[in-house]
């Protein structure tokens, strides 16, 4: 009978809620680092139904759930999955969740394996995929995450090697849910792996960062310094994505704010019009610079290019009159990558307080963006006087409660604007 192990024990242990100022939360696990000290030309185990062929409303062998908080419900899905014919399902019910489904081994101190398998997350939920060994008592030892898939992205590839520690007895292949929407799990693959074999987190749980950019209109990569892996790996989902679709009008950057747009309002004011979107939580004006500078332009020839960033400026340190020039020299890429193309700027939306001196910082920011206004190929829309009162206060209702993330109250407001302004441009 499964059982929770004491909270130093749990797989969440291994794992770390990340939130930067604008950016969405993730998800980040750190393996404990180590050598594969056995292995075997065979496993002495056999994964159960690894491609989720058997089963009716659930697949067979993934009947253990464990969850800390909400409700999720586990379902067999025959339409999202991998490869086909269906992929594992766990759904948070009624809000967010963090839950587990598992299946059970036995083990023993030293059996190595390579565990890899396709996961997705969807909505505001980040899939794991690891394993969790434990002892004779069921006290968890040791968890290993082999990769992970942030919500929005499509199918990820989710590998890495494992070996049991001491005083193993049993041990757990493990999808892990987090937060509000819903992960898949398909394709599961298990084999032996050398002696010299590198473990899954031979990485460095916190290695260090890449040189910080010398300034706000230098180019600079993206790094979530507990998950290094991870804002990478939405860059290159977006190169994907373009190359998927080459015939996409309309290109939207920015950061959080753009990342976030709910999917049903998106689908109303922005499918129709060809679009993508770009955002990428935690970006300044130097990683939109970056990502221009690195594909996010190539193969495709957008009519349209909207732009909403900023605000990621003010934690580096950046002045208003830097920021301001970040943002020009984003539009001079843009203009000299993509020549025909129309571009509207968004102005920085109000954060935080109405007395706060942040707002200060926005308007000359916005003053000085607006100047790239031509009247022509380059539009500037603020819609900050769309968020807040006539006395400064944060419109009810349209901000999270760290007074800089949207609600879908604003993004409603927000979206018929950005998309009439954008359609304008499309038929000049």
């Amino acid at each position: 009978m499964w059982r929770r192990s004491s909270d130093s024990c749990l797989p969440f242990a291994a794992c770390i809620w990340f939130t930067s100022a604008a950016a969405t939360t993730i998800l980040v696990c750190c393996a404990v680092a180590g050598k594969v000290v056995a292995a075997e030309d065979s496993l002495p185990f056999e994964l159960k139904n690894p491609s989720m062929t058997d089963g009716a409303d659930q697949p067979e062998g993934w009947s253990e759930i464990f969850t800390y908080t909400g409700k999720v419900q586990l379902a067999r899905d025959n339409t999202v999955f991998a490869s086909g014919p269906a992929a594992l399902r766990l759904s948070s019910v009624n809000g967010a969740a963090k839950a587990q489904v598992m299946q059970f081994h036995d083990g023993q101190p030293g059996m190595a394996f390579r565990l890899s398998g396709k996961v997705k997350g969807a909505k505001k939920a980040t899939a794991v995929l690891g394993v969790q060994a434990y002892d004779e008592g069921w006290q968890g030892l040791k968890f290993t995450a082999v990769g992970n898939a942030l919500p929005g992205l499509d199918w990820q590839t989710a590998s890495g090697n494992v070996v049991l520690p001491e005083k193993t007895r049993r041990f757990a292949i493990l999808l892990m849910l987090e937060g509000d929407g819903e992960v898949w799990l398909d394709d599961l693959q298990v084999e032996p792996v050398s002696e010299d074999a590198p473990m899954a987190a031979d990485t460095p749980a916190k290695p260090s960062v890449p040189p910080k950019a010398e300034n706000a209109w230098s180019a600079a990569e993206g790094f979530y310094p507990d998950f290094p892996h991870a804002w990478r790996q939405i860059h290159e989902s977006y190169l994907n994505a373009i190359k998927q679709q080459p015939e996409a009008e309309v290109l939207y950057f920015g950061d959080s704010l753009t990342q976030s747009w709910p999917q049903e309002i998106w689908r109303k004011h922005f499918a129709p019009l060809k679009a993508i979107n770009l955002g990428i939580g935690g970006d300044a004006t130097p990683q939109v610079l970056w990502r221009i500078e690195h594909g996010e332009l190539a193969g495709i020839s957008p009519k349209v290019i909207v732009v909403m960033i900023g605000v990621n400026n003010i934690w580096p340190g950046y002045s208003s009159a830097d920021t301001a020039k970040g943002i020009a020299a984003i539009h001079q890429q843009l203009r000299e990558k993509q020549p025909e193309s129309r571009i509207l700027l968004l102005g920085v939306l109000p954060i935080f307080d109405a007395q706060d001196g942040i707002r200060d910082w926005i308007k000359e920011v916005n003053a000085e963006a607006s100047r790239l206004a031509d009247g022509t190929k380059t539009r500037f829309l603020d819609l900050g006087p769309l968020m807040i009162e006539a006395n400064g206060d944060r419109k009810a209702n349209y901000y999270n409660a760290d007074r800089l993330h949207l609600e879908p109250a604003a993004y409603q407001v927000l979206a018929p604007q950005i998309a009439a302004a954008i359609q304008e441009l499309l038929i000049q």
